[in-house]
C-alpha cells in the first residue's frame, strides 16, 4: 500500500524559508522565446492593420477617396532602448505613411497653402486610421501612463511665400518652438498676429494640426504621456506631391505586462530548468548532500539517463528555491560507496555536531539533513532496497562477467569496453551473488542508521532511482534469480527500521518501475517534485500536505500513465510525522 505520509511531509521539510520573487532579468532561453512571441504578435497585427487600412479605404465617401495610385503602407517593429532606470526594454514602433505616383490633375496631398490635417486625403486617411488602430488593434499596448513618442513627419514644397498667409491661432500660438527642420535644429515661431511667411512655419502648422487631431481624437493617447517631436522639411522643387505628412509612434516599454504575464507562465510551465524562483530568505539549517550516479562504465552497469542533470537542477532549487547556502549543498557525481560515506555522509554528520546547541548536559539538534540520490537501485531476495554505488568489484559475480550476462559482447575481447557497450541487460544473480553484491551497496535503512548517533534534527532521503531491477526506459537490468531460492517467493515487505525523525521519498515502490521522463531530461520523481515547488512557491502558505500530495500523485501518474510508463511515488515515515500530515500547513 502506498505511503503518503513521506511525500507530504518532505515538501515541508524543503520549503520552510522560501518566498517568489519576481525576476528582473529573464533566463536567456525564455528572453529569446518570448522576443519571437512577440515578433510574430506584431507581424500578425501589422497584417490585419495592412487588410483593415485597404478595407476602410475601399469604403471612404467619394470625395475623401484616394486614387489608385496611392497606397497606404504600415510598418511595425520591436525596438531597444534604456528606460529611466537604466534597465533596456522593449518598445513597440508604429509608423504609417503614404506613397503615391504622381498624374496630373490627381492629388491626395495638401493643396498649396493649406495646412489642416482634413485638407488632404492622404492626411485625414492616416490620422483616422491611426486612431482606428490605436483604440482598437493595439489598445493594449497603449496602457494609462505608458510613455510614448511620437514623431510627425510633414512638407512643403519649393513654392515661395510672397505675402503672409493667414493663420487664425487654432492649433496655438507658437514662439520658439524646437523642431527639426531640413535636418537642423530650429525653433519656429508662429503666431495669428504675423500669420505665415515661410515654408518653415508652413510644414510646421501641418505637423500641428495633425498633432491636434491625435490629442482630440485617440482616446487611448489622452491616458498616456506623450511627448510631441516635429520633422519638418521643405523642398527645392514645387508640386503637391511635396507636400504630405506622416507619423510614427513608439510605446516605450510597451510590453512590459506581457512579458510579466509571460514569465509568470514560464515560472509555472513545463521547464523547471530554467526561472527558478528566488527565495527572499535563507535557510541556514539546512545541509544537503546530492548523489548523481550517470555513468557506471566502471561497474559493468548502464548508463542511468539524465541523472547528472537531476541532481544538478536539484542543487539548484535547494540554493536557489529553498535559500540553503550555497557551501552548505554538496554533490558527488558517479560516486563509489567509500565516496558516499567518506565524503558525504561523515560530512554532514560533522556538520550536524558542529551547529547542535548544548543546553546544560542537553544537546539541541539544529541541522535539517537532506540527502537526494539519483542513479541505479536494487532490491535483494530479503526485499531489501538499496542504492547501487559505482566502481563495484564484480570480479568474483560470475554473472556480471561478461560471458555471463545475457546481452552483453561476449566475442569482444576488451571485456569492459564490451559491456560499456551493453544497454540491453537482464542479469539475474544467485543468492551467494546477491550478498557478494549487495554488500558493496548502500541500503536505505544503512544510510539512516548512520545519522543515529548525531544530532539530526529531522533526516529527508529523496530516492530516484528504480529498485525492481529495470532501467529508467524500463528494459531489464539486475535484479535477484528467484527461481533458484523457493523461499524468496514467500519472502514479504518486512518494515524499515528508520529512526522517527526521518523521512524516505522513494521515486516507486520496490517491485516498481521508475521511469525518466524523456523529453524533460529528468526522472519523473525528480520533475514532478521540483515542478510542484517551482509552482507552489509564492502561495505555501496556503497549501496543506495533502494538496501538495495528491497534486503531484496525480500529475505524475496521469503523464506517466500517458507515455505508457506508468509509475506511482512511495515512501516511509517515522513515528513523528504518522499522524499529522493531512491538515498540517505547508508554511
Amino acid at each position: 500500500m502506498k505511503k503518503v505520509i513521506l511525500y507530504l511531509s518532505l515538501v515541508l521539510a524543503l520549503v520552510p524559508a522560501v518566498a517568489q520573487q519576481s525576476e528582473t532579468m529573464l533566463n536567456e532561453q525564455y528572453r529569446e522565446a518570448i522576443r519571437e512571441y512577440l515578433e510574430q504578435d506584431i507581424a500578425n497585427r501589422q497584417k490585419t492593420m495592412q487588410r483593415r487600412a485597404e478595407q476602410m479605404l475601399v469604403t471612404l465617401p467619394n470625395d475623401q477617396k484616394l486614387y489608385d495610385e496611392s497606397h497606404v503602407k504600415i510598418n511595425t517593429a520591436i525596438t531597444e532602448s534604456e528606460g529611466e532606470d537604466g534597465v533596456r526594454t522593449l518598445d513597440y514602433m508604429y509608423v504609417i505613411s503614404y506613397n503615391c505616383r504622381h498624374i496630373e490633375g490627381y492629388t491626395d496631398d495638401y493643396p498649396k497653402g493649406r495646412f489642416d490635417w482634413d485638407s488632404s486625403n492622404s492626411c485625414r486617411a492616416i490620422c483616422n486610421l491611426t486612431k482606428t488602430f490605436i483604440d482598437g488593434v493595439l489598445d493594449d499596448y497603449f496602457r494609462a501612463g505608458k510613455r510614448v513618442s511620437i514623431k510627425i513627419f510633414s512638407t512643403a514644397d519649393g513654392s515661395g511665400i510672397e505675402s503672409p498667409l493667414p493663420y487664425d491661432g487654432r492649433y496655438g500660438e507658437f514662439r520658439y518652438e524646437p523642431v527639426t527642420f531640413n535636418g537642423e535644429q530650429l525653433r519656429i515661431s508662429v503666431d495669428s498676429q504675423t500669420g505665415i511667411a515661410n515654408n518653415a512655419q508652413l510644414a510646421y502648422l501641418r505637423a500641428q494640426s495633425v498633432r491636434d487631431y491625435l490629442e482630440k481624437n485617440i482616446r487611448n493617447l489622452q491616458r498616456t504621456t506623450n511627448d510631441y517631436q516635429y520633422i519638418t522639411r521643405s523642398y527645392a522643387d514645387t508640386g503637391a506631391y511635396y507636400r504630405r505628412s506622416s507619423i510614427a509612434i513608439t510605446v516605450h516599454d510597451a510590453f512590459r505586462e506581457t512579458i510579466d504575464l509571460m514569465t509568470a507562465d514560464k515560472i509555472q510551465d513545463d521547464y523547471v530548468d530554467f526561472n527558478i524562483p528566488q527565495s527572499l530568505t535563507s535557510y541556514e539549517n539546512a545541509y544537503v548532500l546530492i548523489i548523481a550516479n550517470e555513468d557506471y562504465n566502471h561497474s559493468f552497469l548502464p548508463s542511468v539517463p539524465f541523472a547528472s542533470n537531476d541532481g544538478e537542477i536539484v542543487r539548484r532549487y535547494f540554493v536557489r528555491a529553498l535559500g540553503v547556502p550555497e557551501r552548505q549543498v554538496k554533490v558527488l557525481s558517479n560516486a563509489s560507496k567509500a565516496q558516499i560515506v567518506n565524503e558525504g555522509v561523515k560530512w554532514l554528520t560533522d556538520l550536524s555536531q558542529a551547529v547542535a546547541v548544548t543546553n546544560g548536559e542537553t544537546i539541541e539538534p539544529q541541522a535539517n539533513i537532506f540527502v537526494y540520490y539519483a542513479g541505479h537501485g536494487y532490491t535483494d531476495f530479503n526485499n531489501v532496497s538499496y542504492f547501487v554505488p559505482n566502481q563495484l568489484n564484480v570480479d568474483d559475480i560470475k554473472s556480471l562477467q561478461p560471458k555471463k550476462a545475457k546481452g552483453c559482447c561476449a566475442k569482444k575481447k576488451k571485456k569492459k569496453a564490451a559491456v560499456q557497450q551493453v544497454m540491453n541487460y537482464d542479469i539475474r544473480l544467485k543468492p551467494k551473488e546477491s550478498a557478494r553484491f549487495t554488500q558493496q551497496c548502500i541500503s536505505i535503512e544503512q544510510l539512516c542508521s548512520m545519522f543515529k548517533a548525531f544530532p539530526v534534527k529531522s533526516l529527508t532521503l529523496i530516492v530516484d532511482a528504480g529498485m525492481d531491477g529495470r532501467q529508467r526506459n524500463g528494459a531489464p537490468m539486475l535484479r535477484p534469480d528467484r527461481k533458484v531460492d523457493p523461499k524468496a517467493k514467500k519472502a514479504k515487505k518486512r518494515k524499515t527500521n528508520m529512526r522517527a525523525d526521518a523521512i524516505v521519498l522513494l521515486a516507486a515502490e520496490s517491485d516498481k518501475t521508475a521511469y525518466s521522463f524523456d523529453a524533460q531530461h529528468h526522472g519523473f520523481l525528480t520533475y514532478f517534485l521540483l515542478k510542484e515547488i517551482k509552482g507552489i512557491a509564492a502561495n505555501l502558505e496556503s497549501y496543506t500536505y495533502q494538496d501538495i500530495y495528491e497534486s503531484i500523485d496525480r500529475k505524475l501518474g496521469k503523464e506517466s500513465a500517458l507515455q505508457g510508463r506508468w509509475q506511482e511515488v512511495s515512501g516511509l515515515a517515522g513515528g513523528k510525522y504518522k499522524e499529522s500530515w493531512r491538515s498540517q500547513k505547508v508554511k
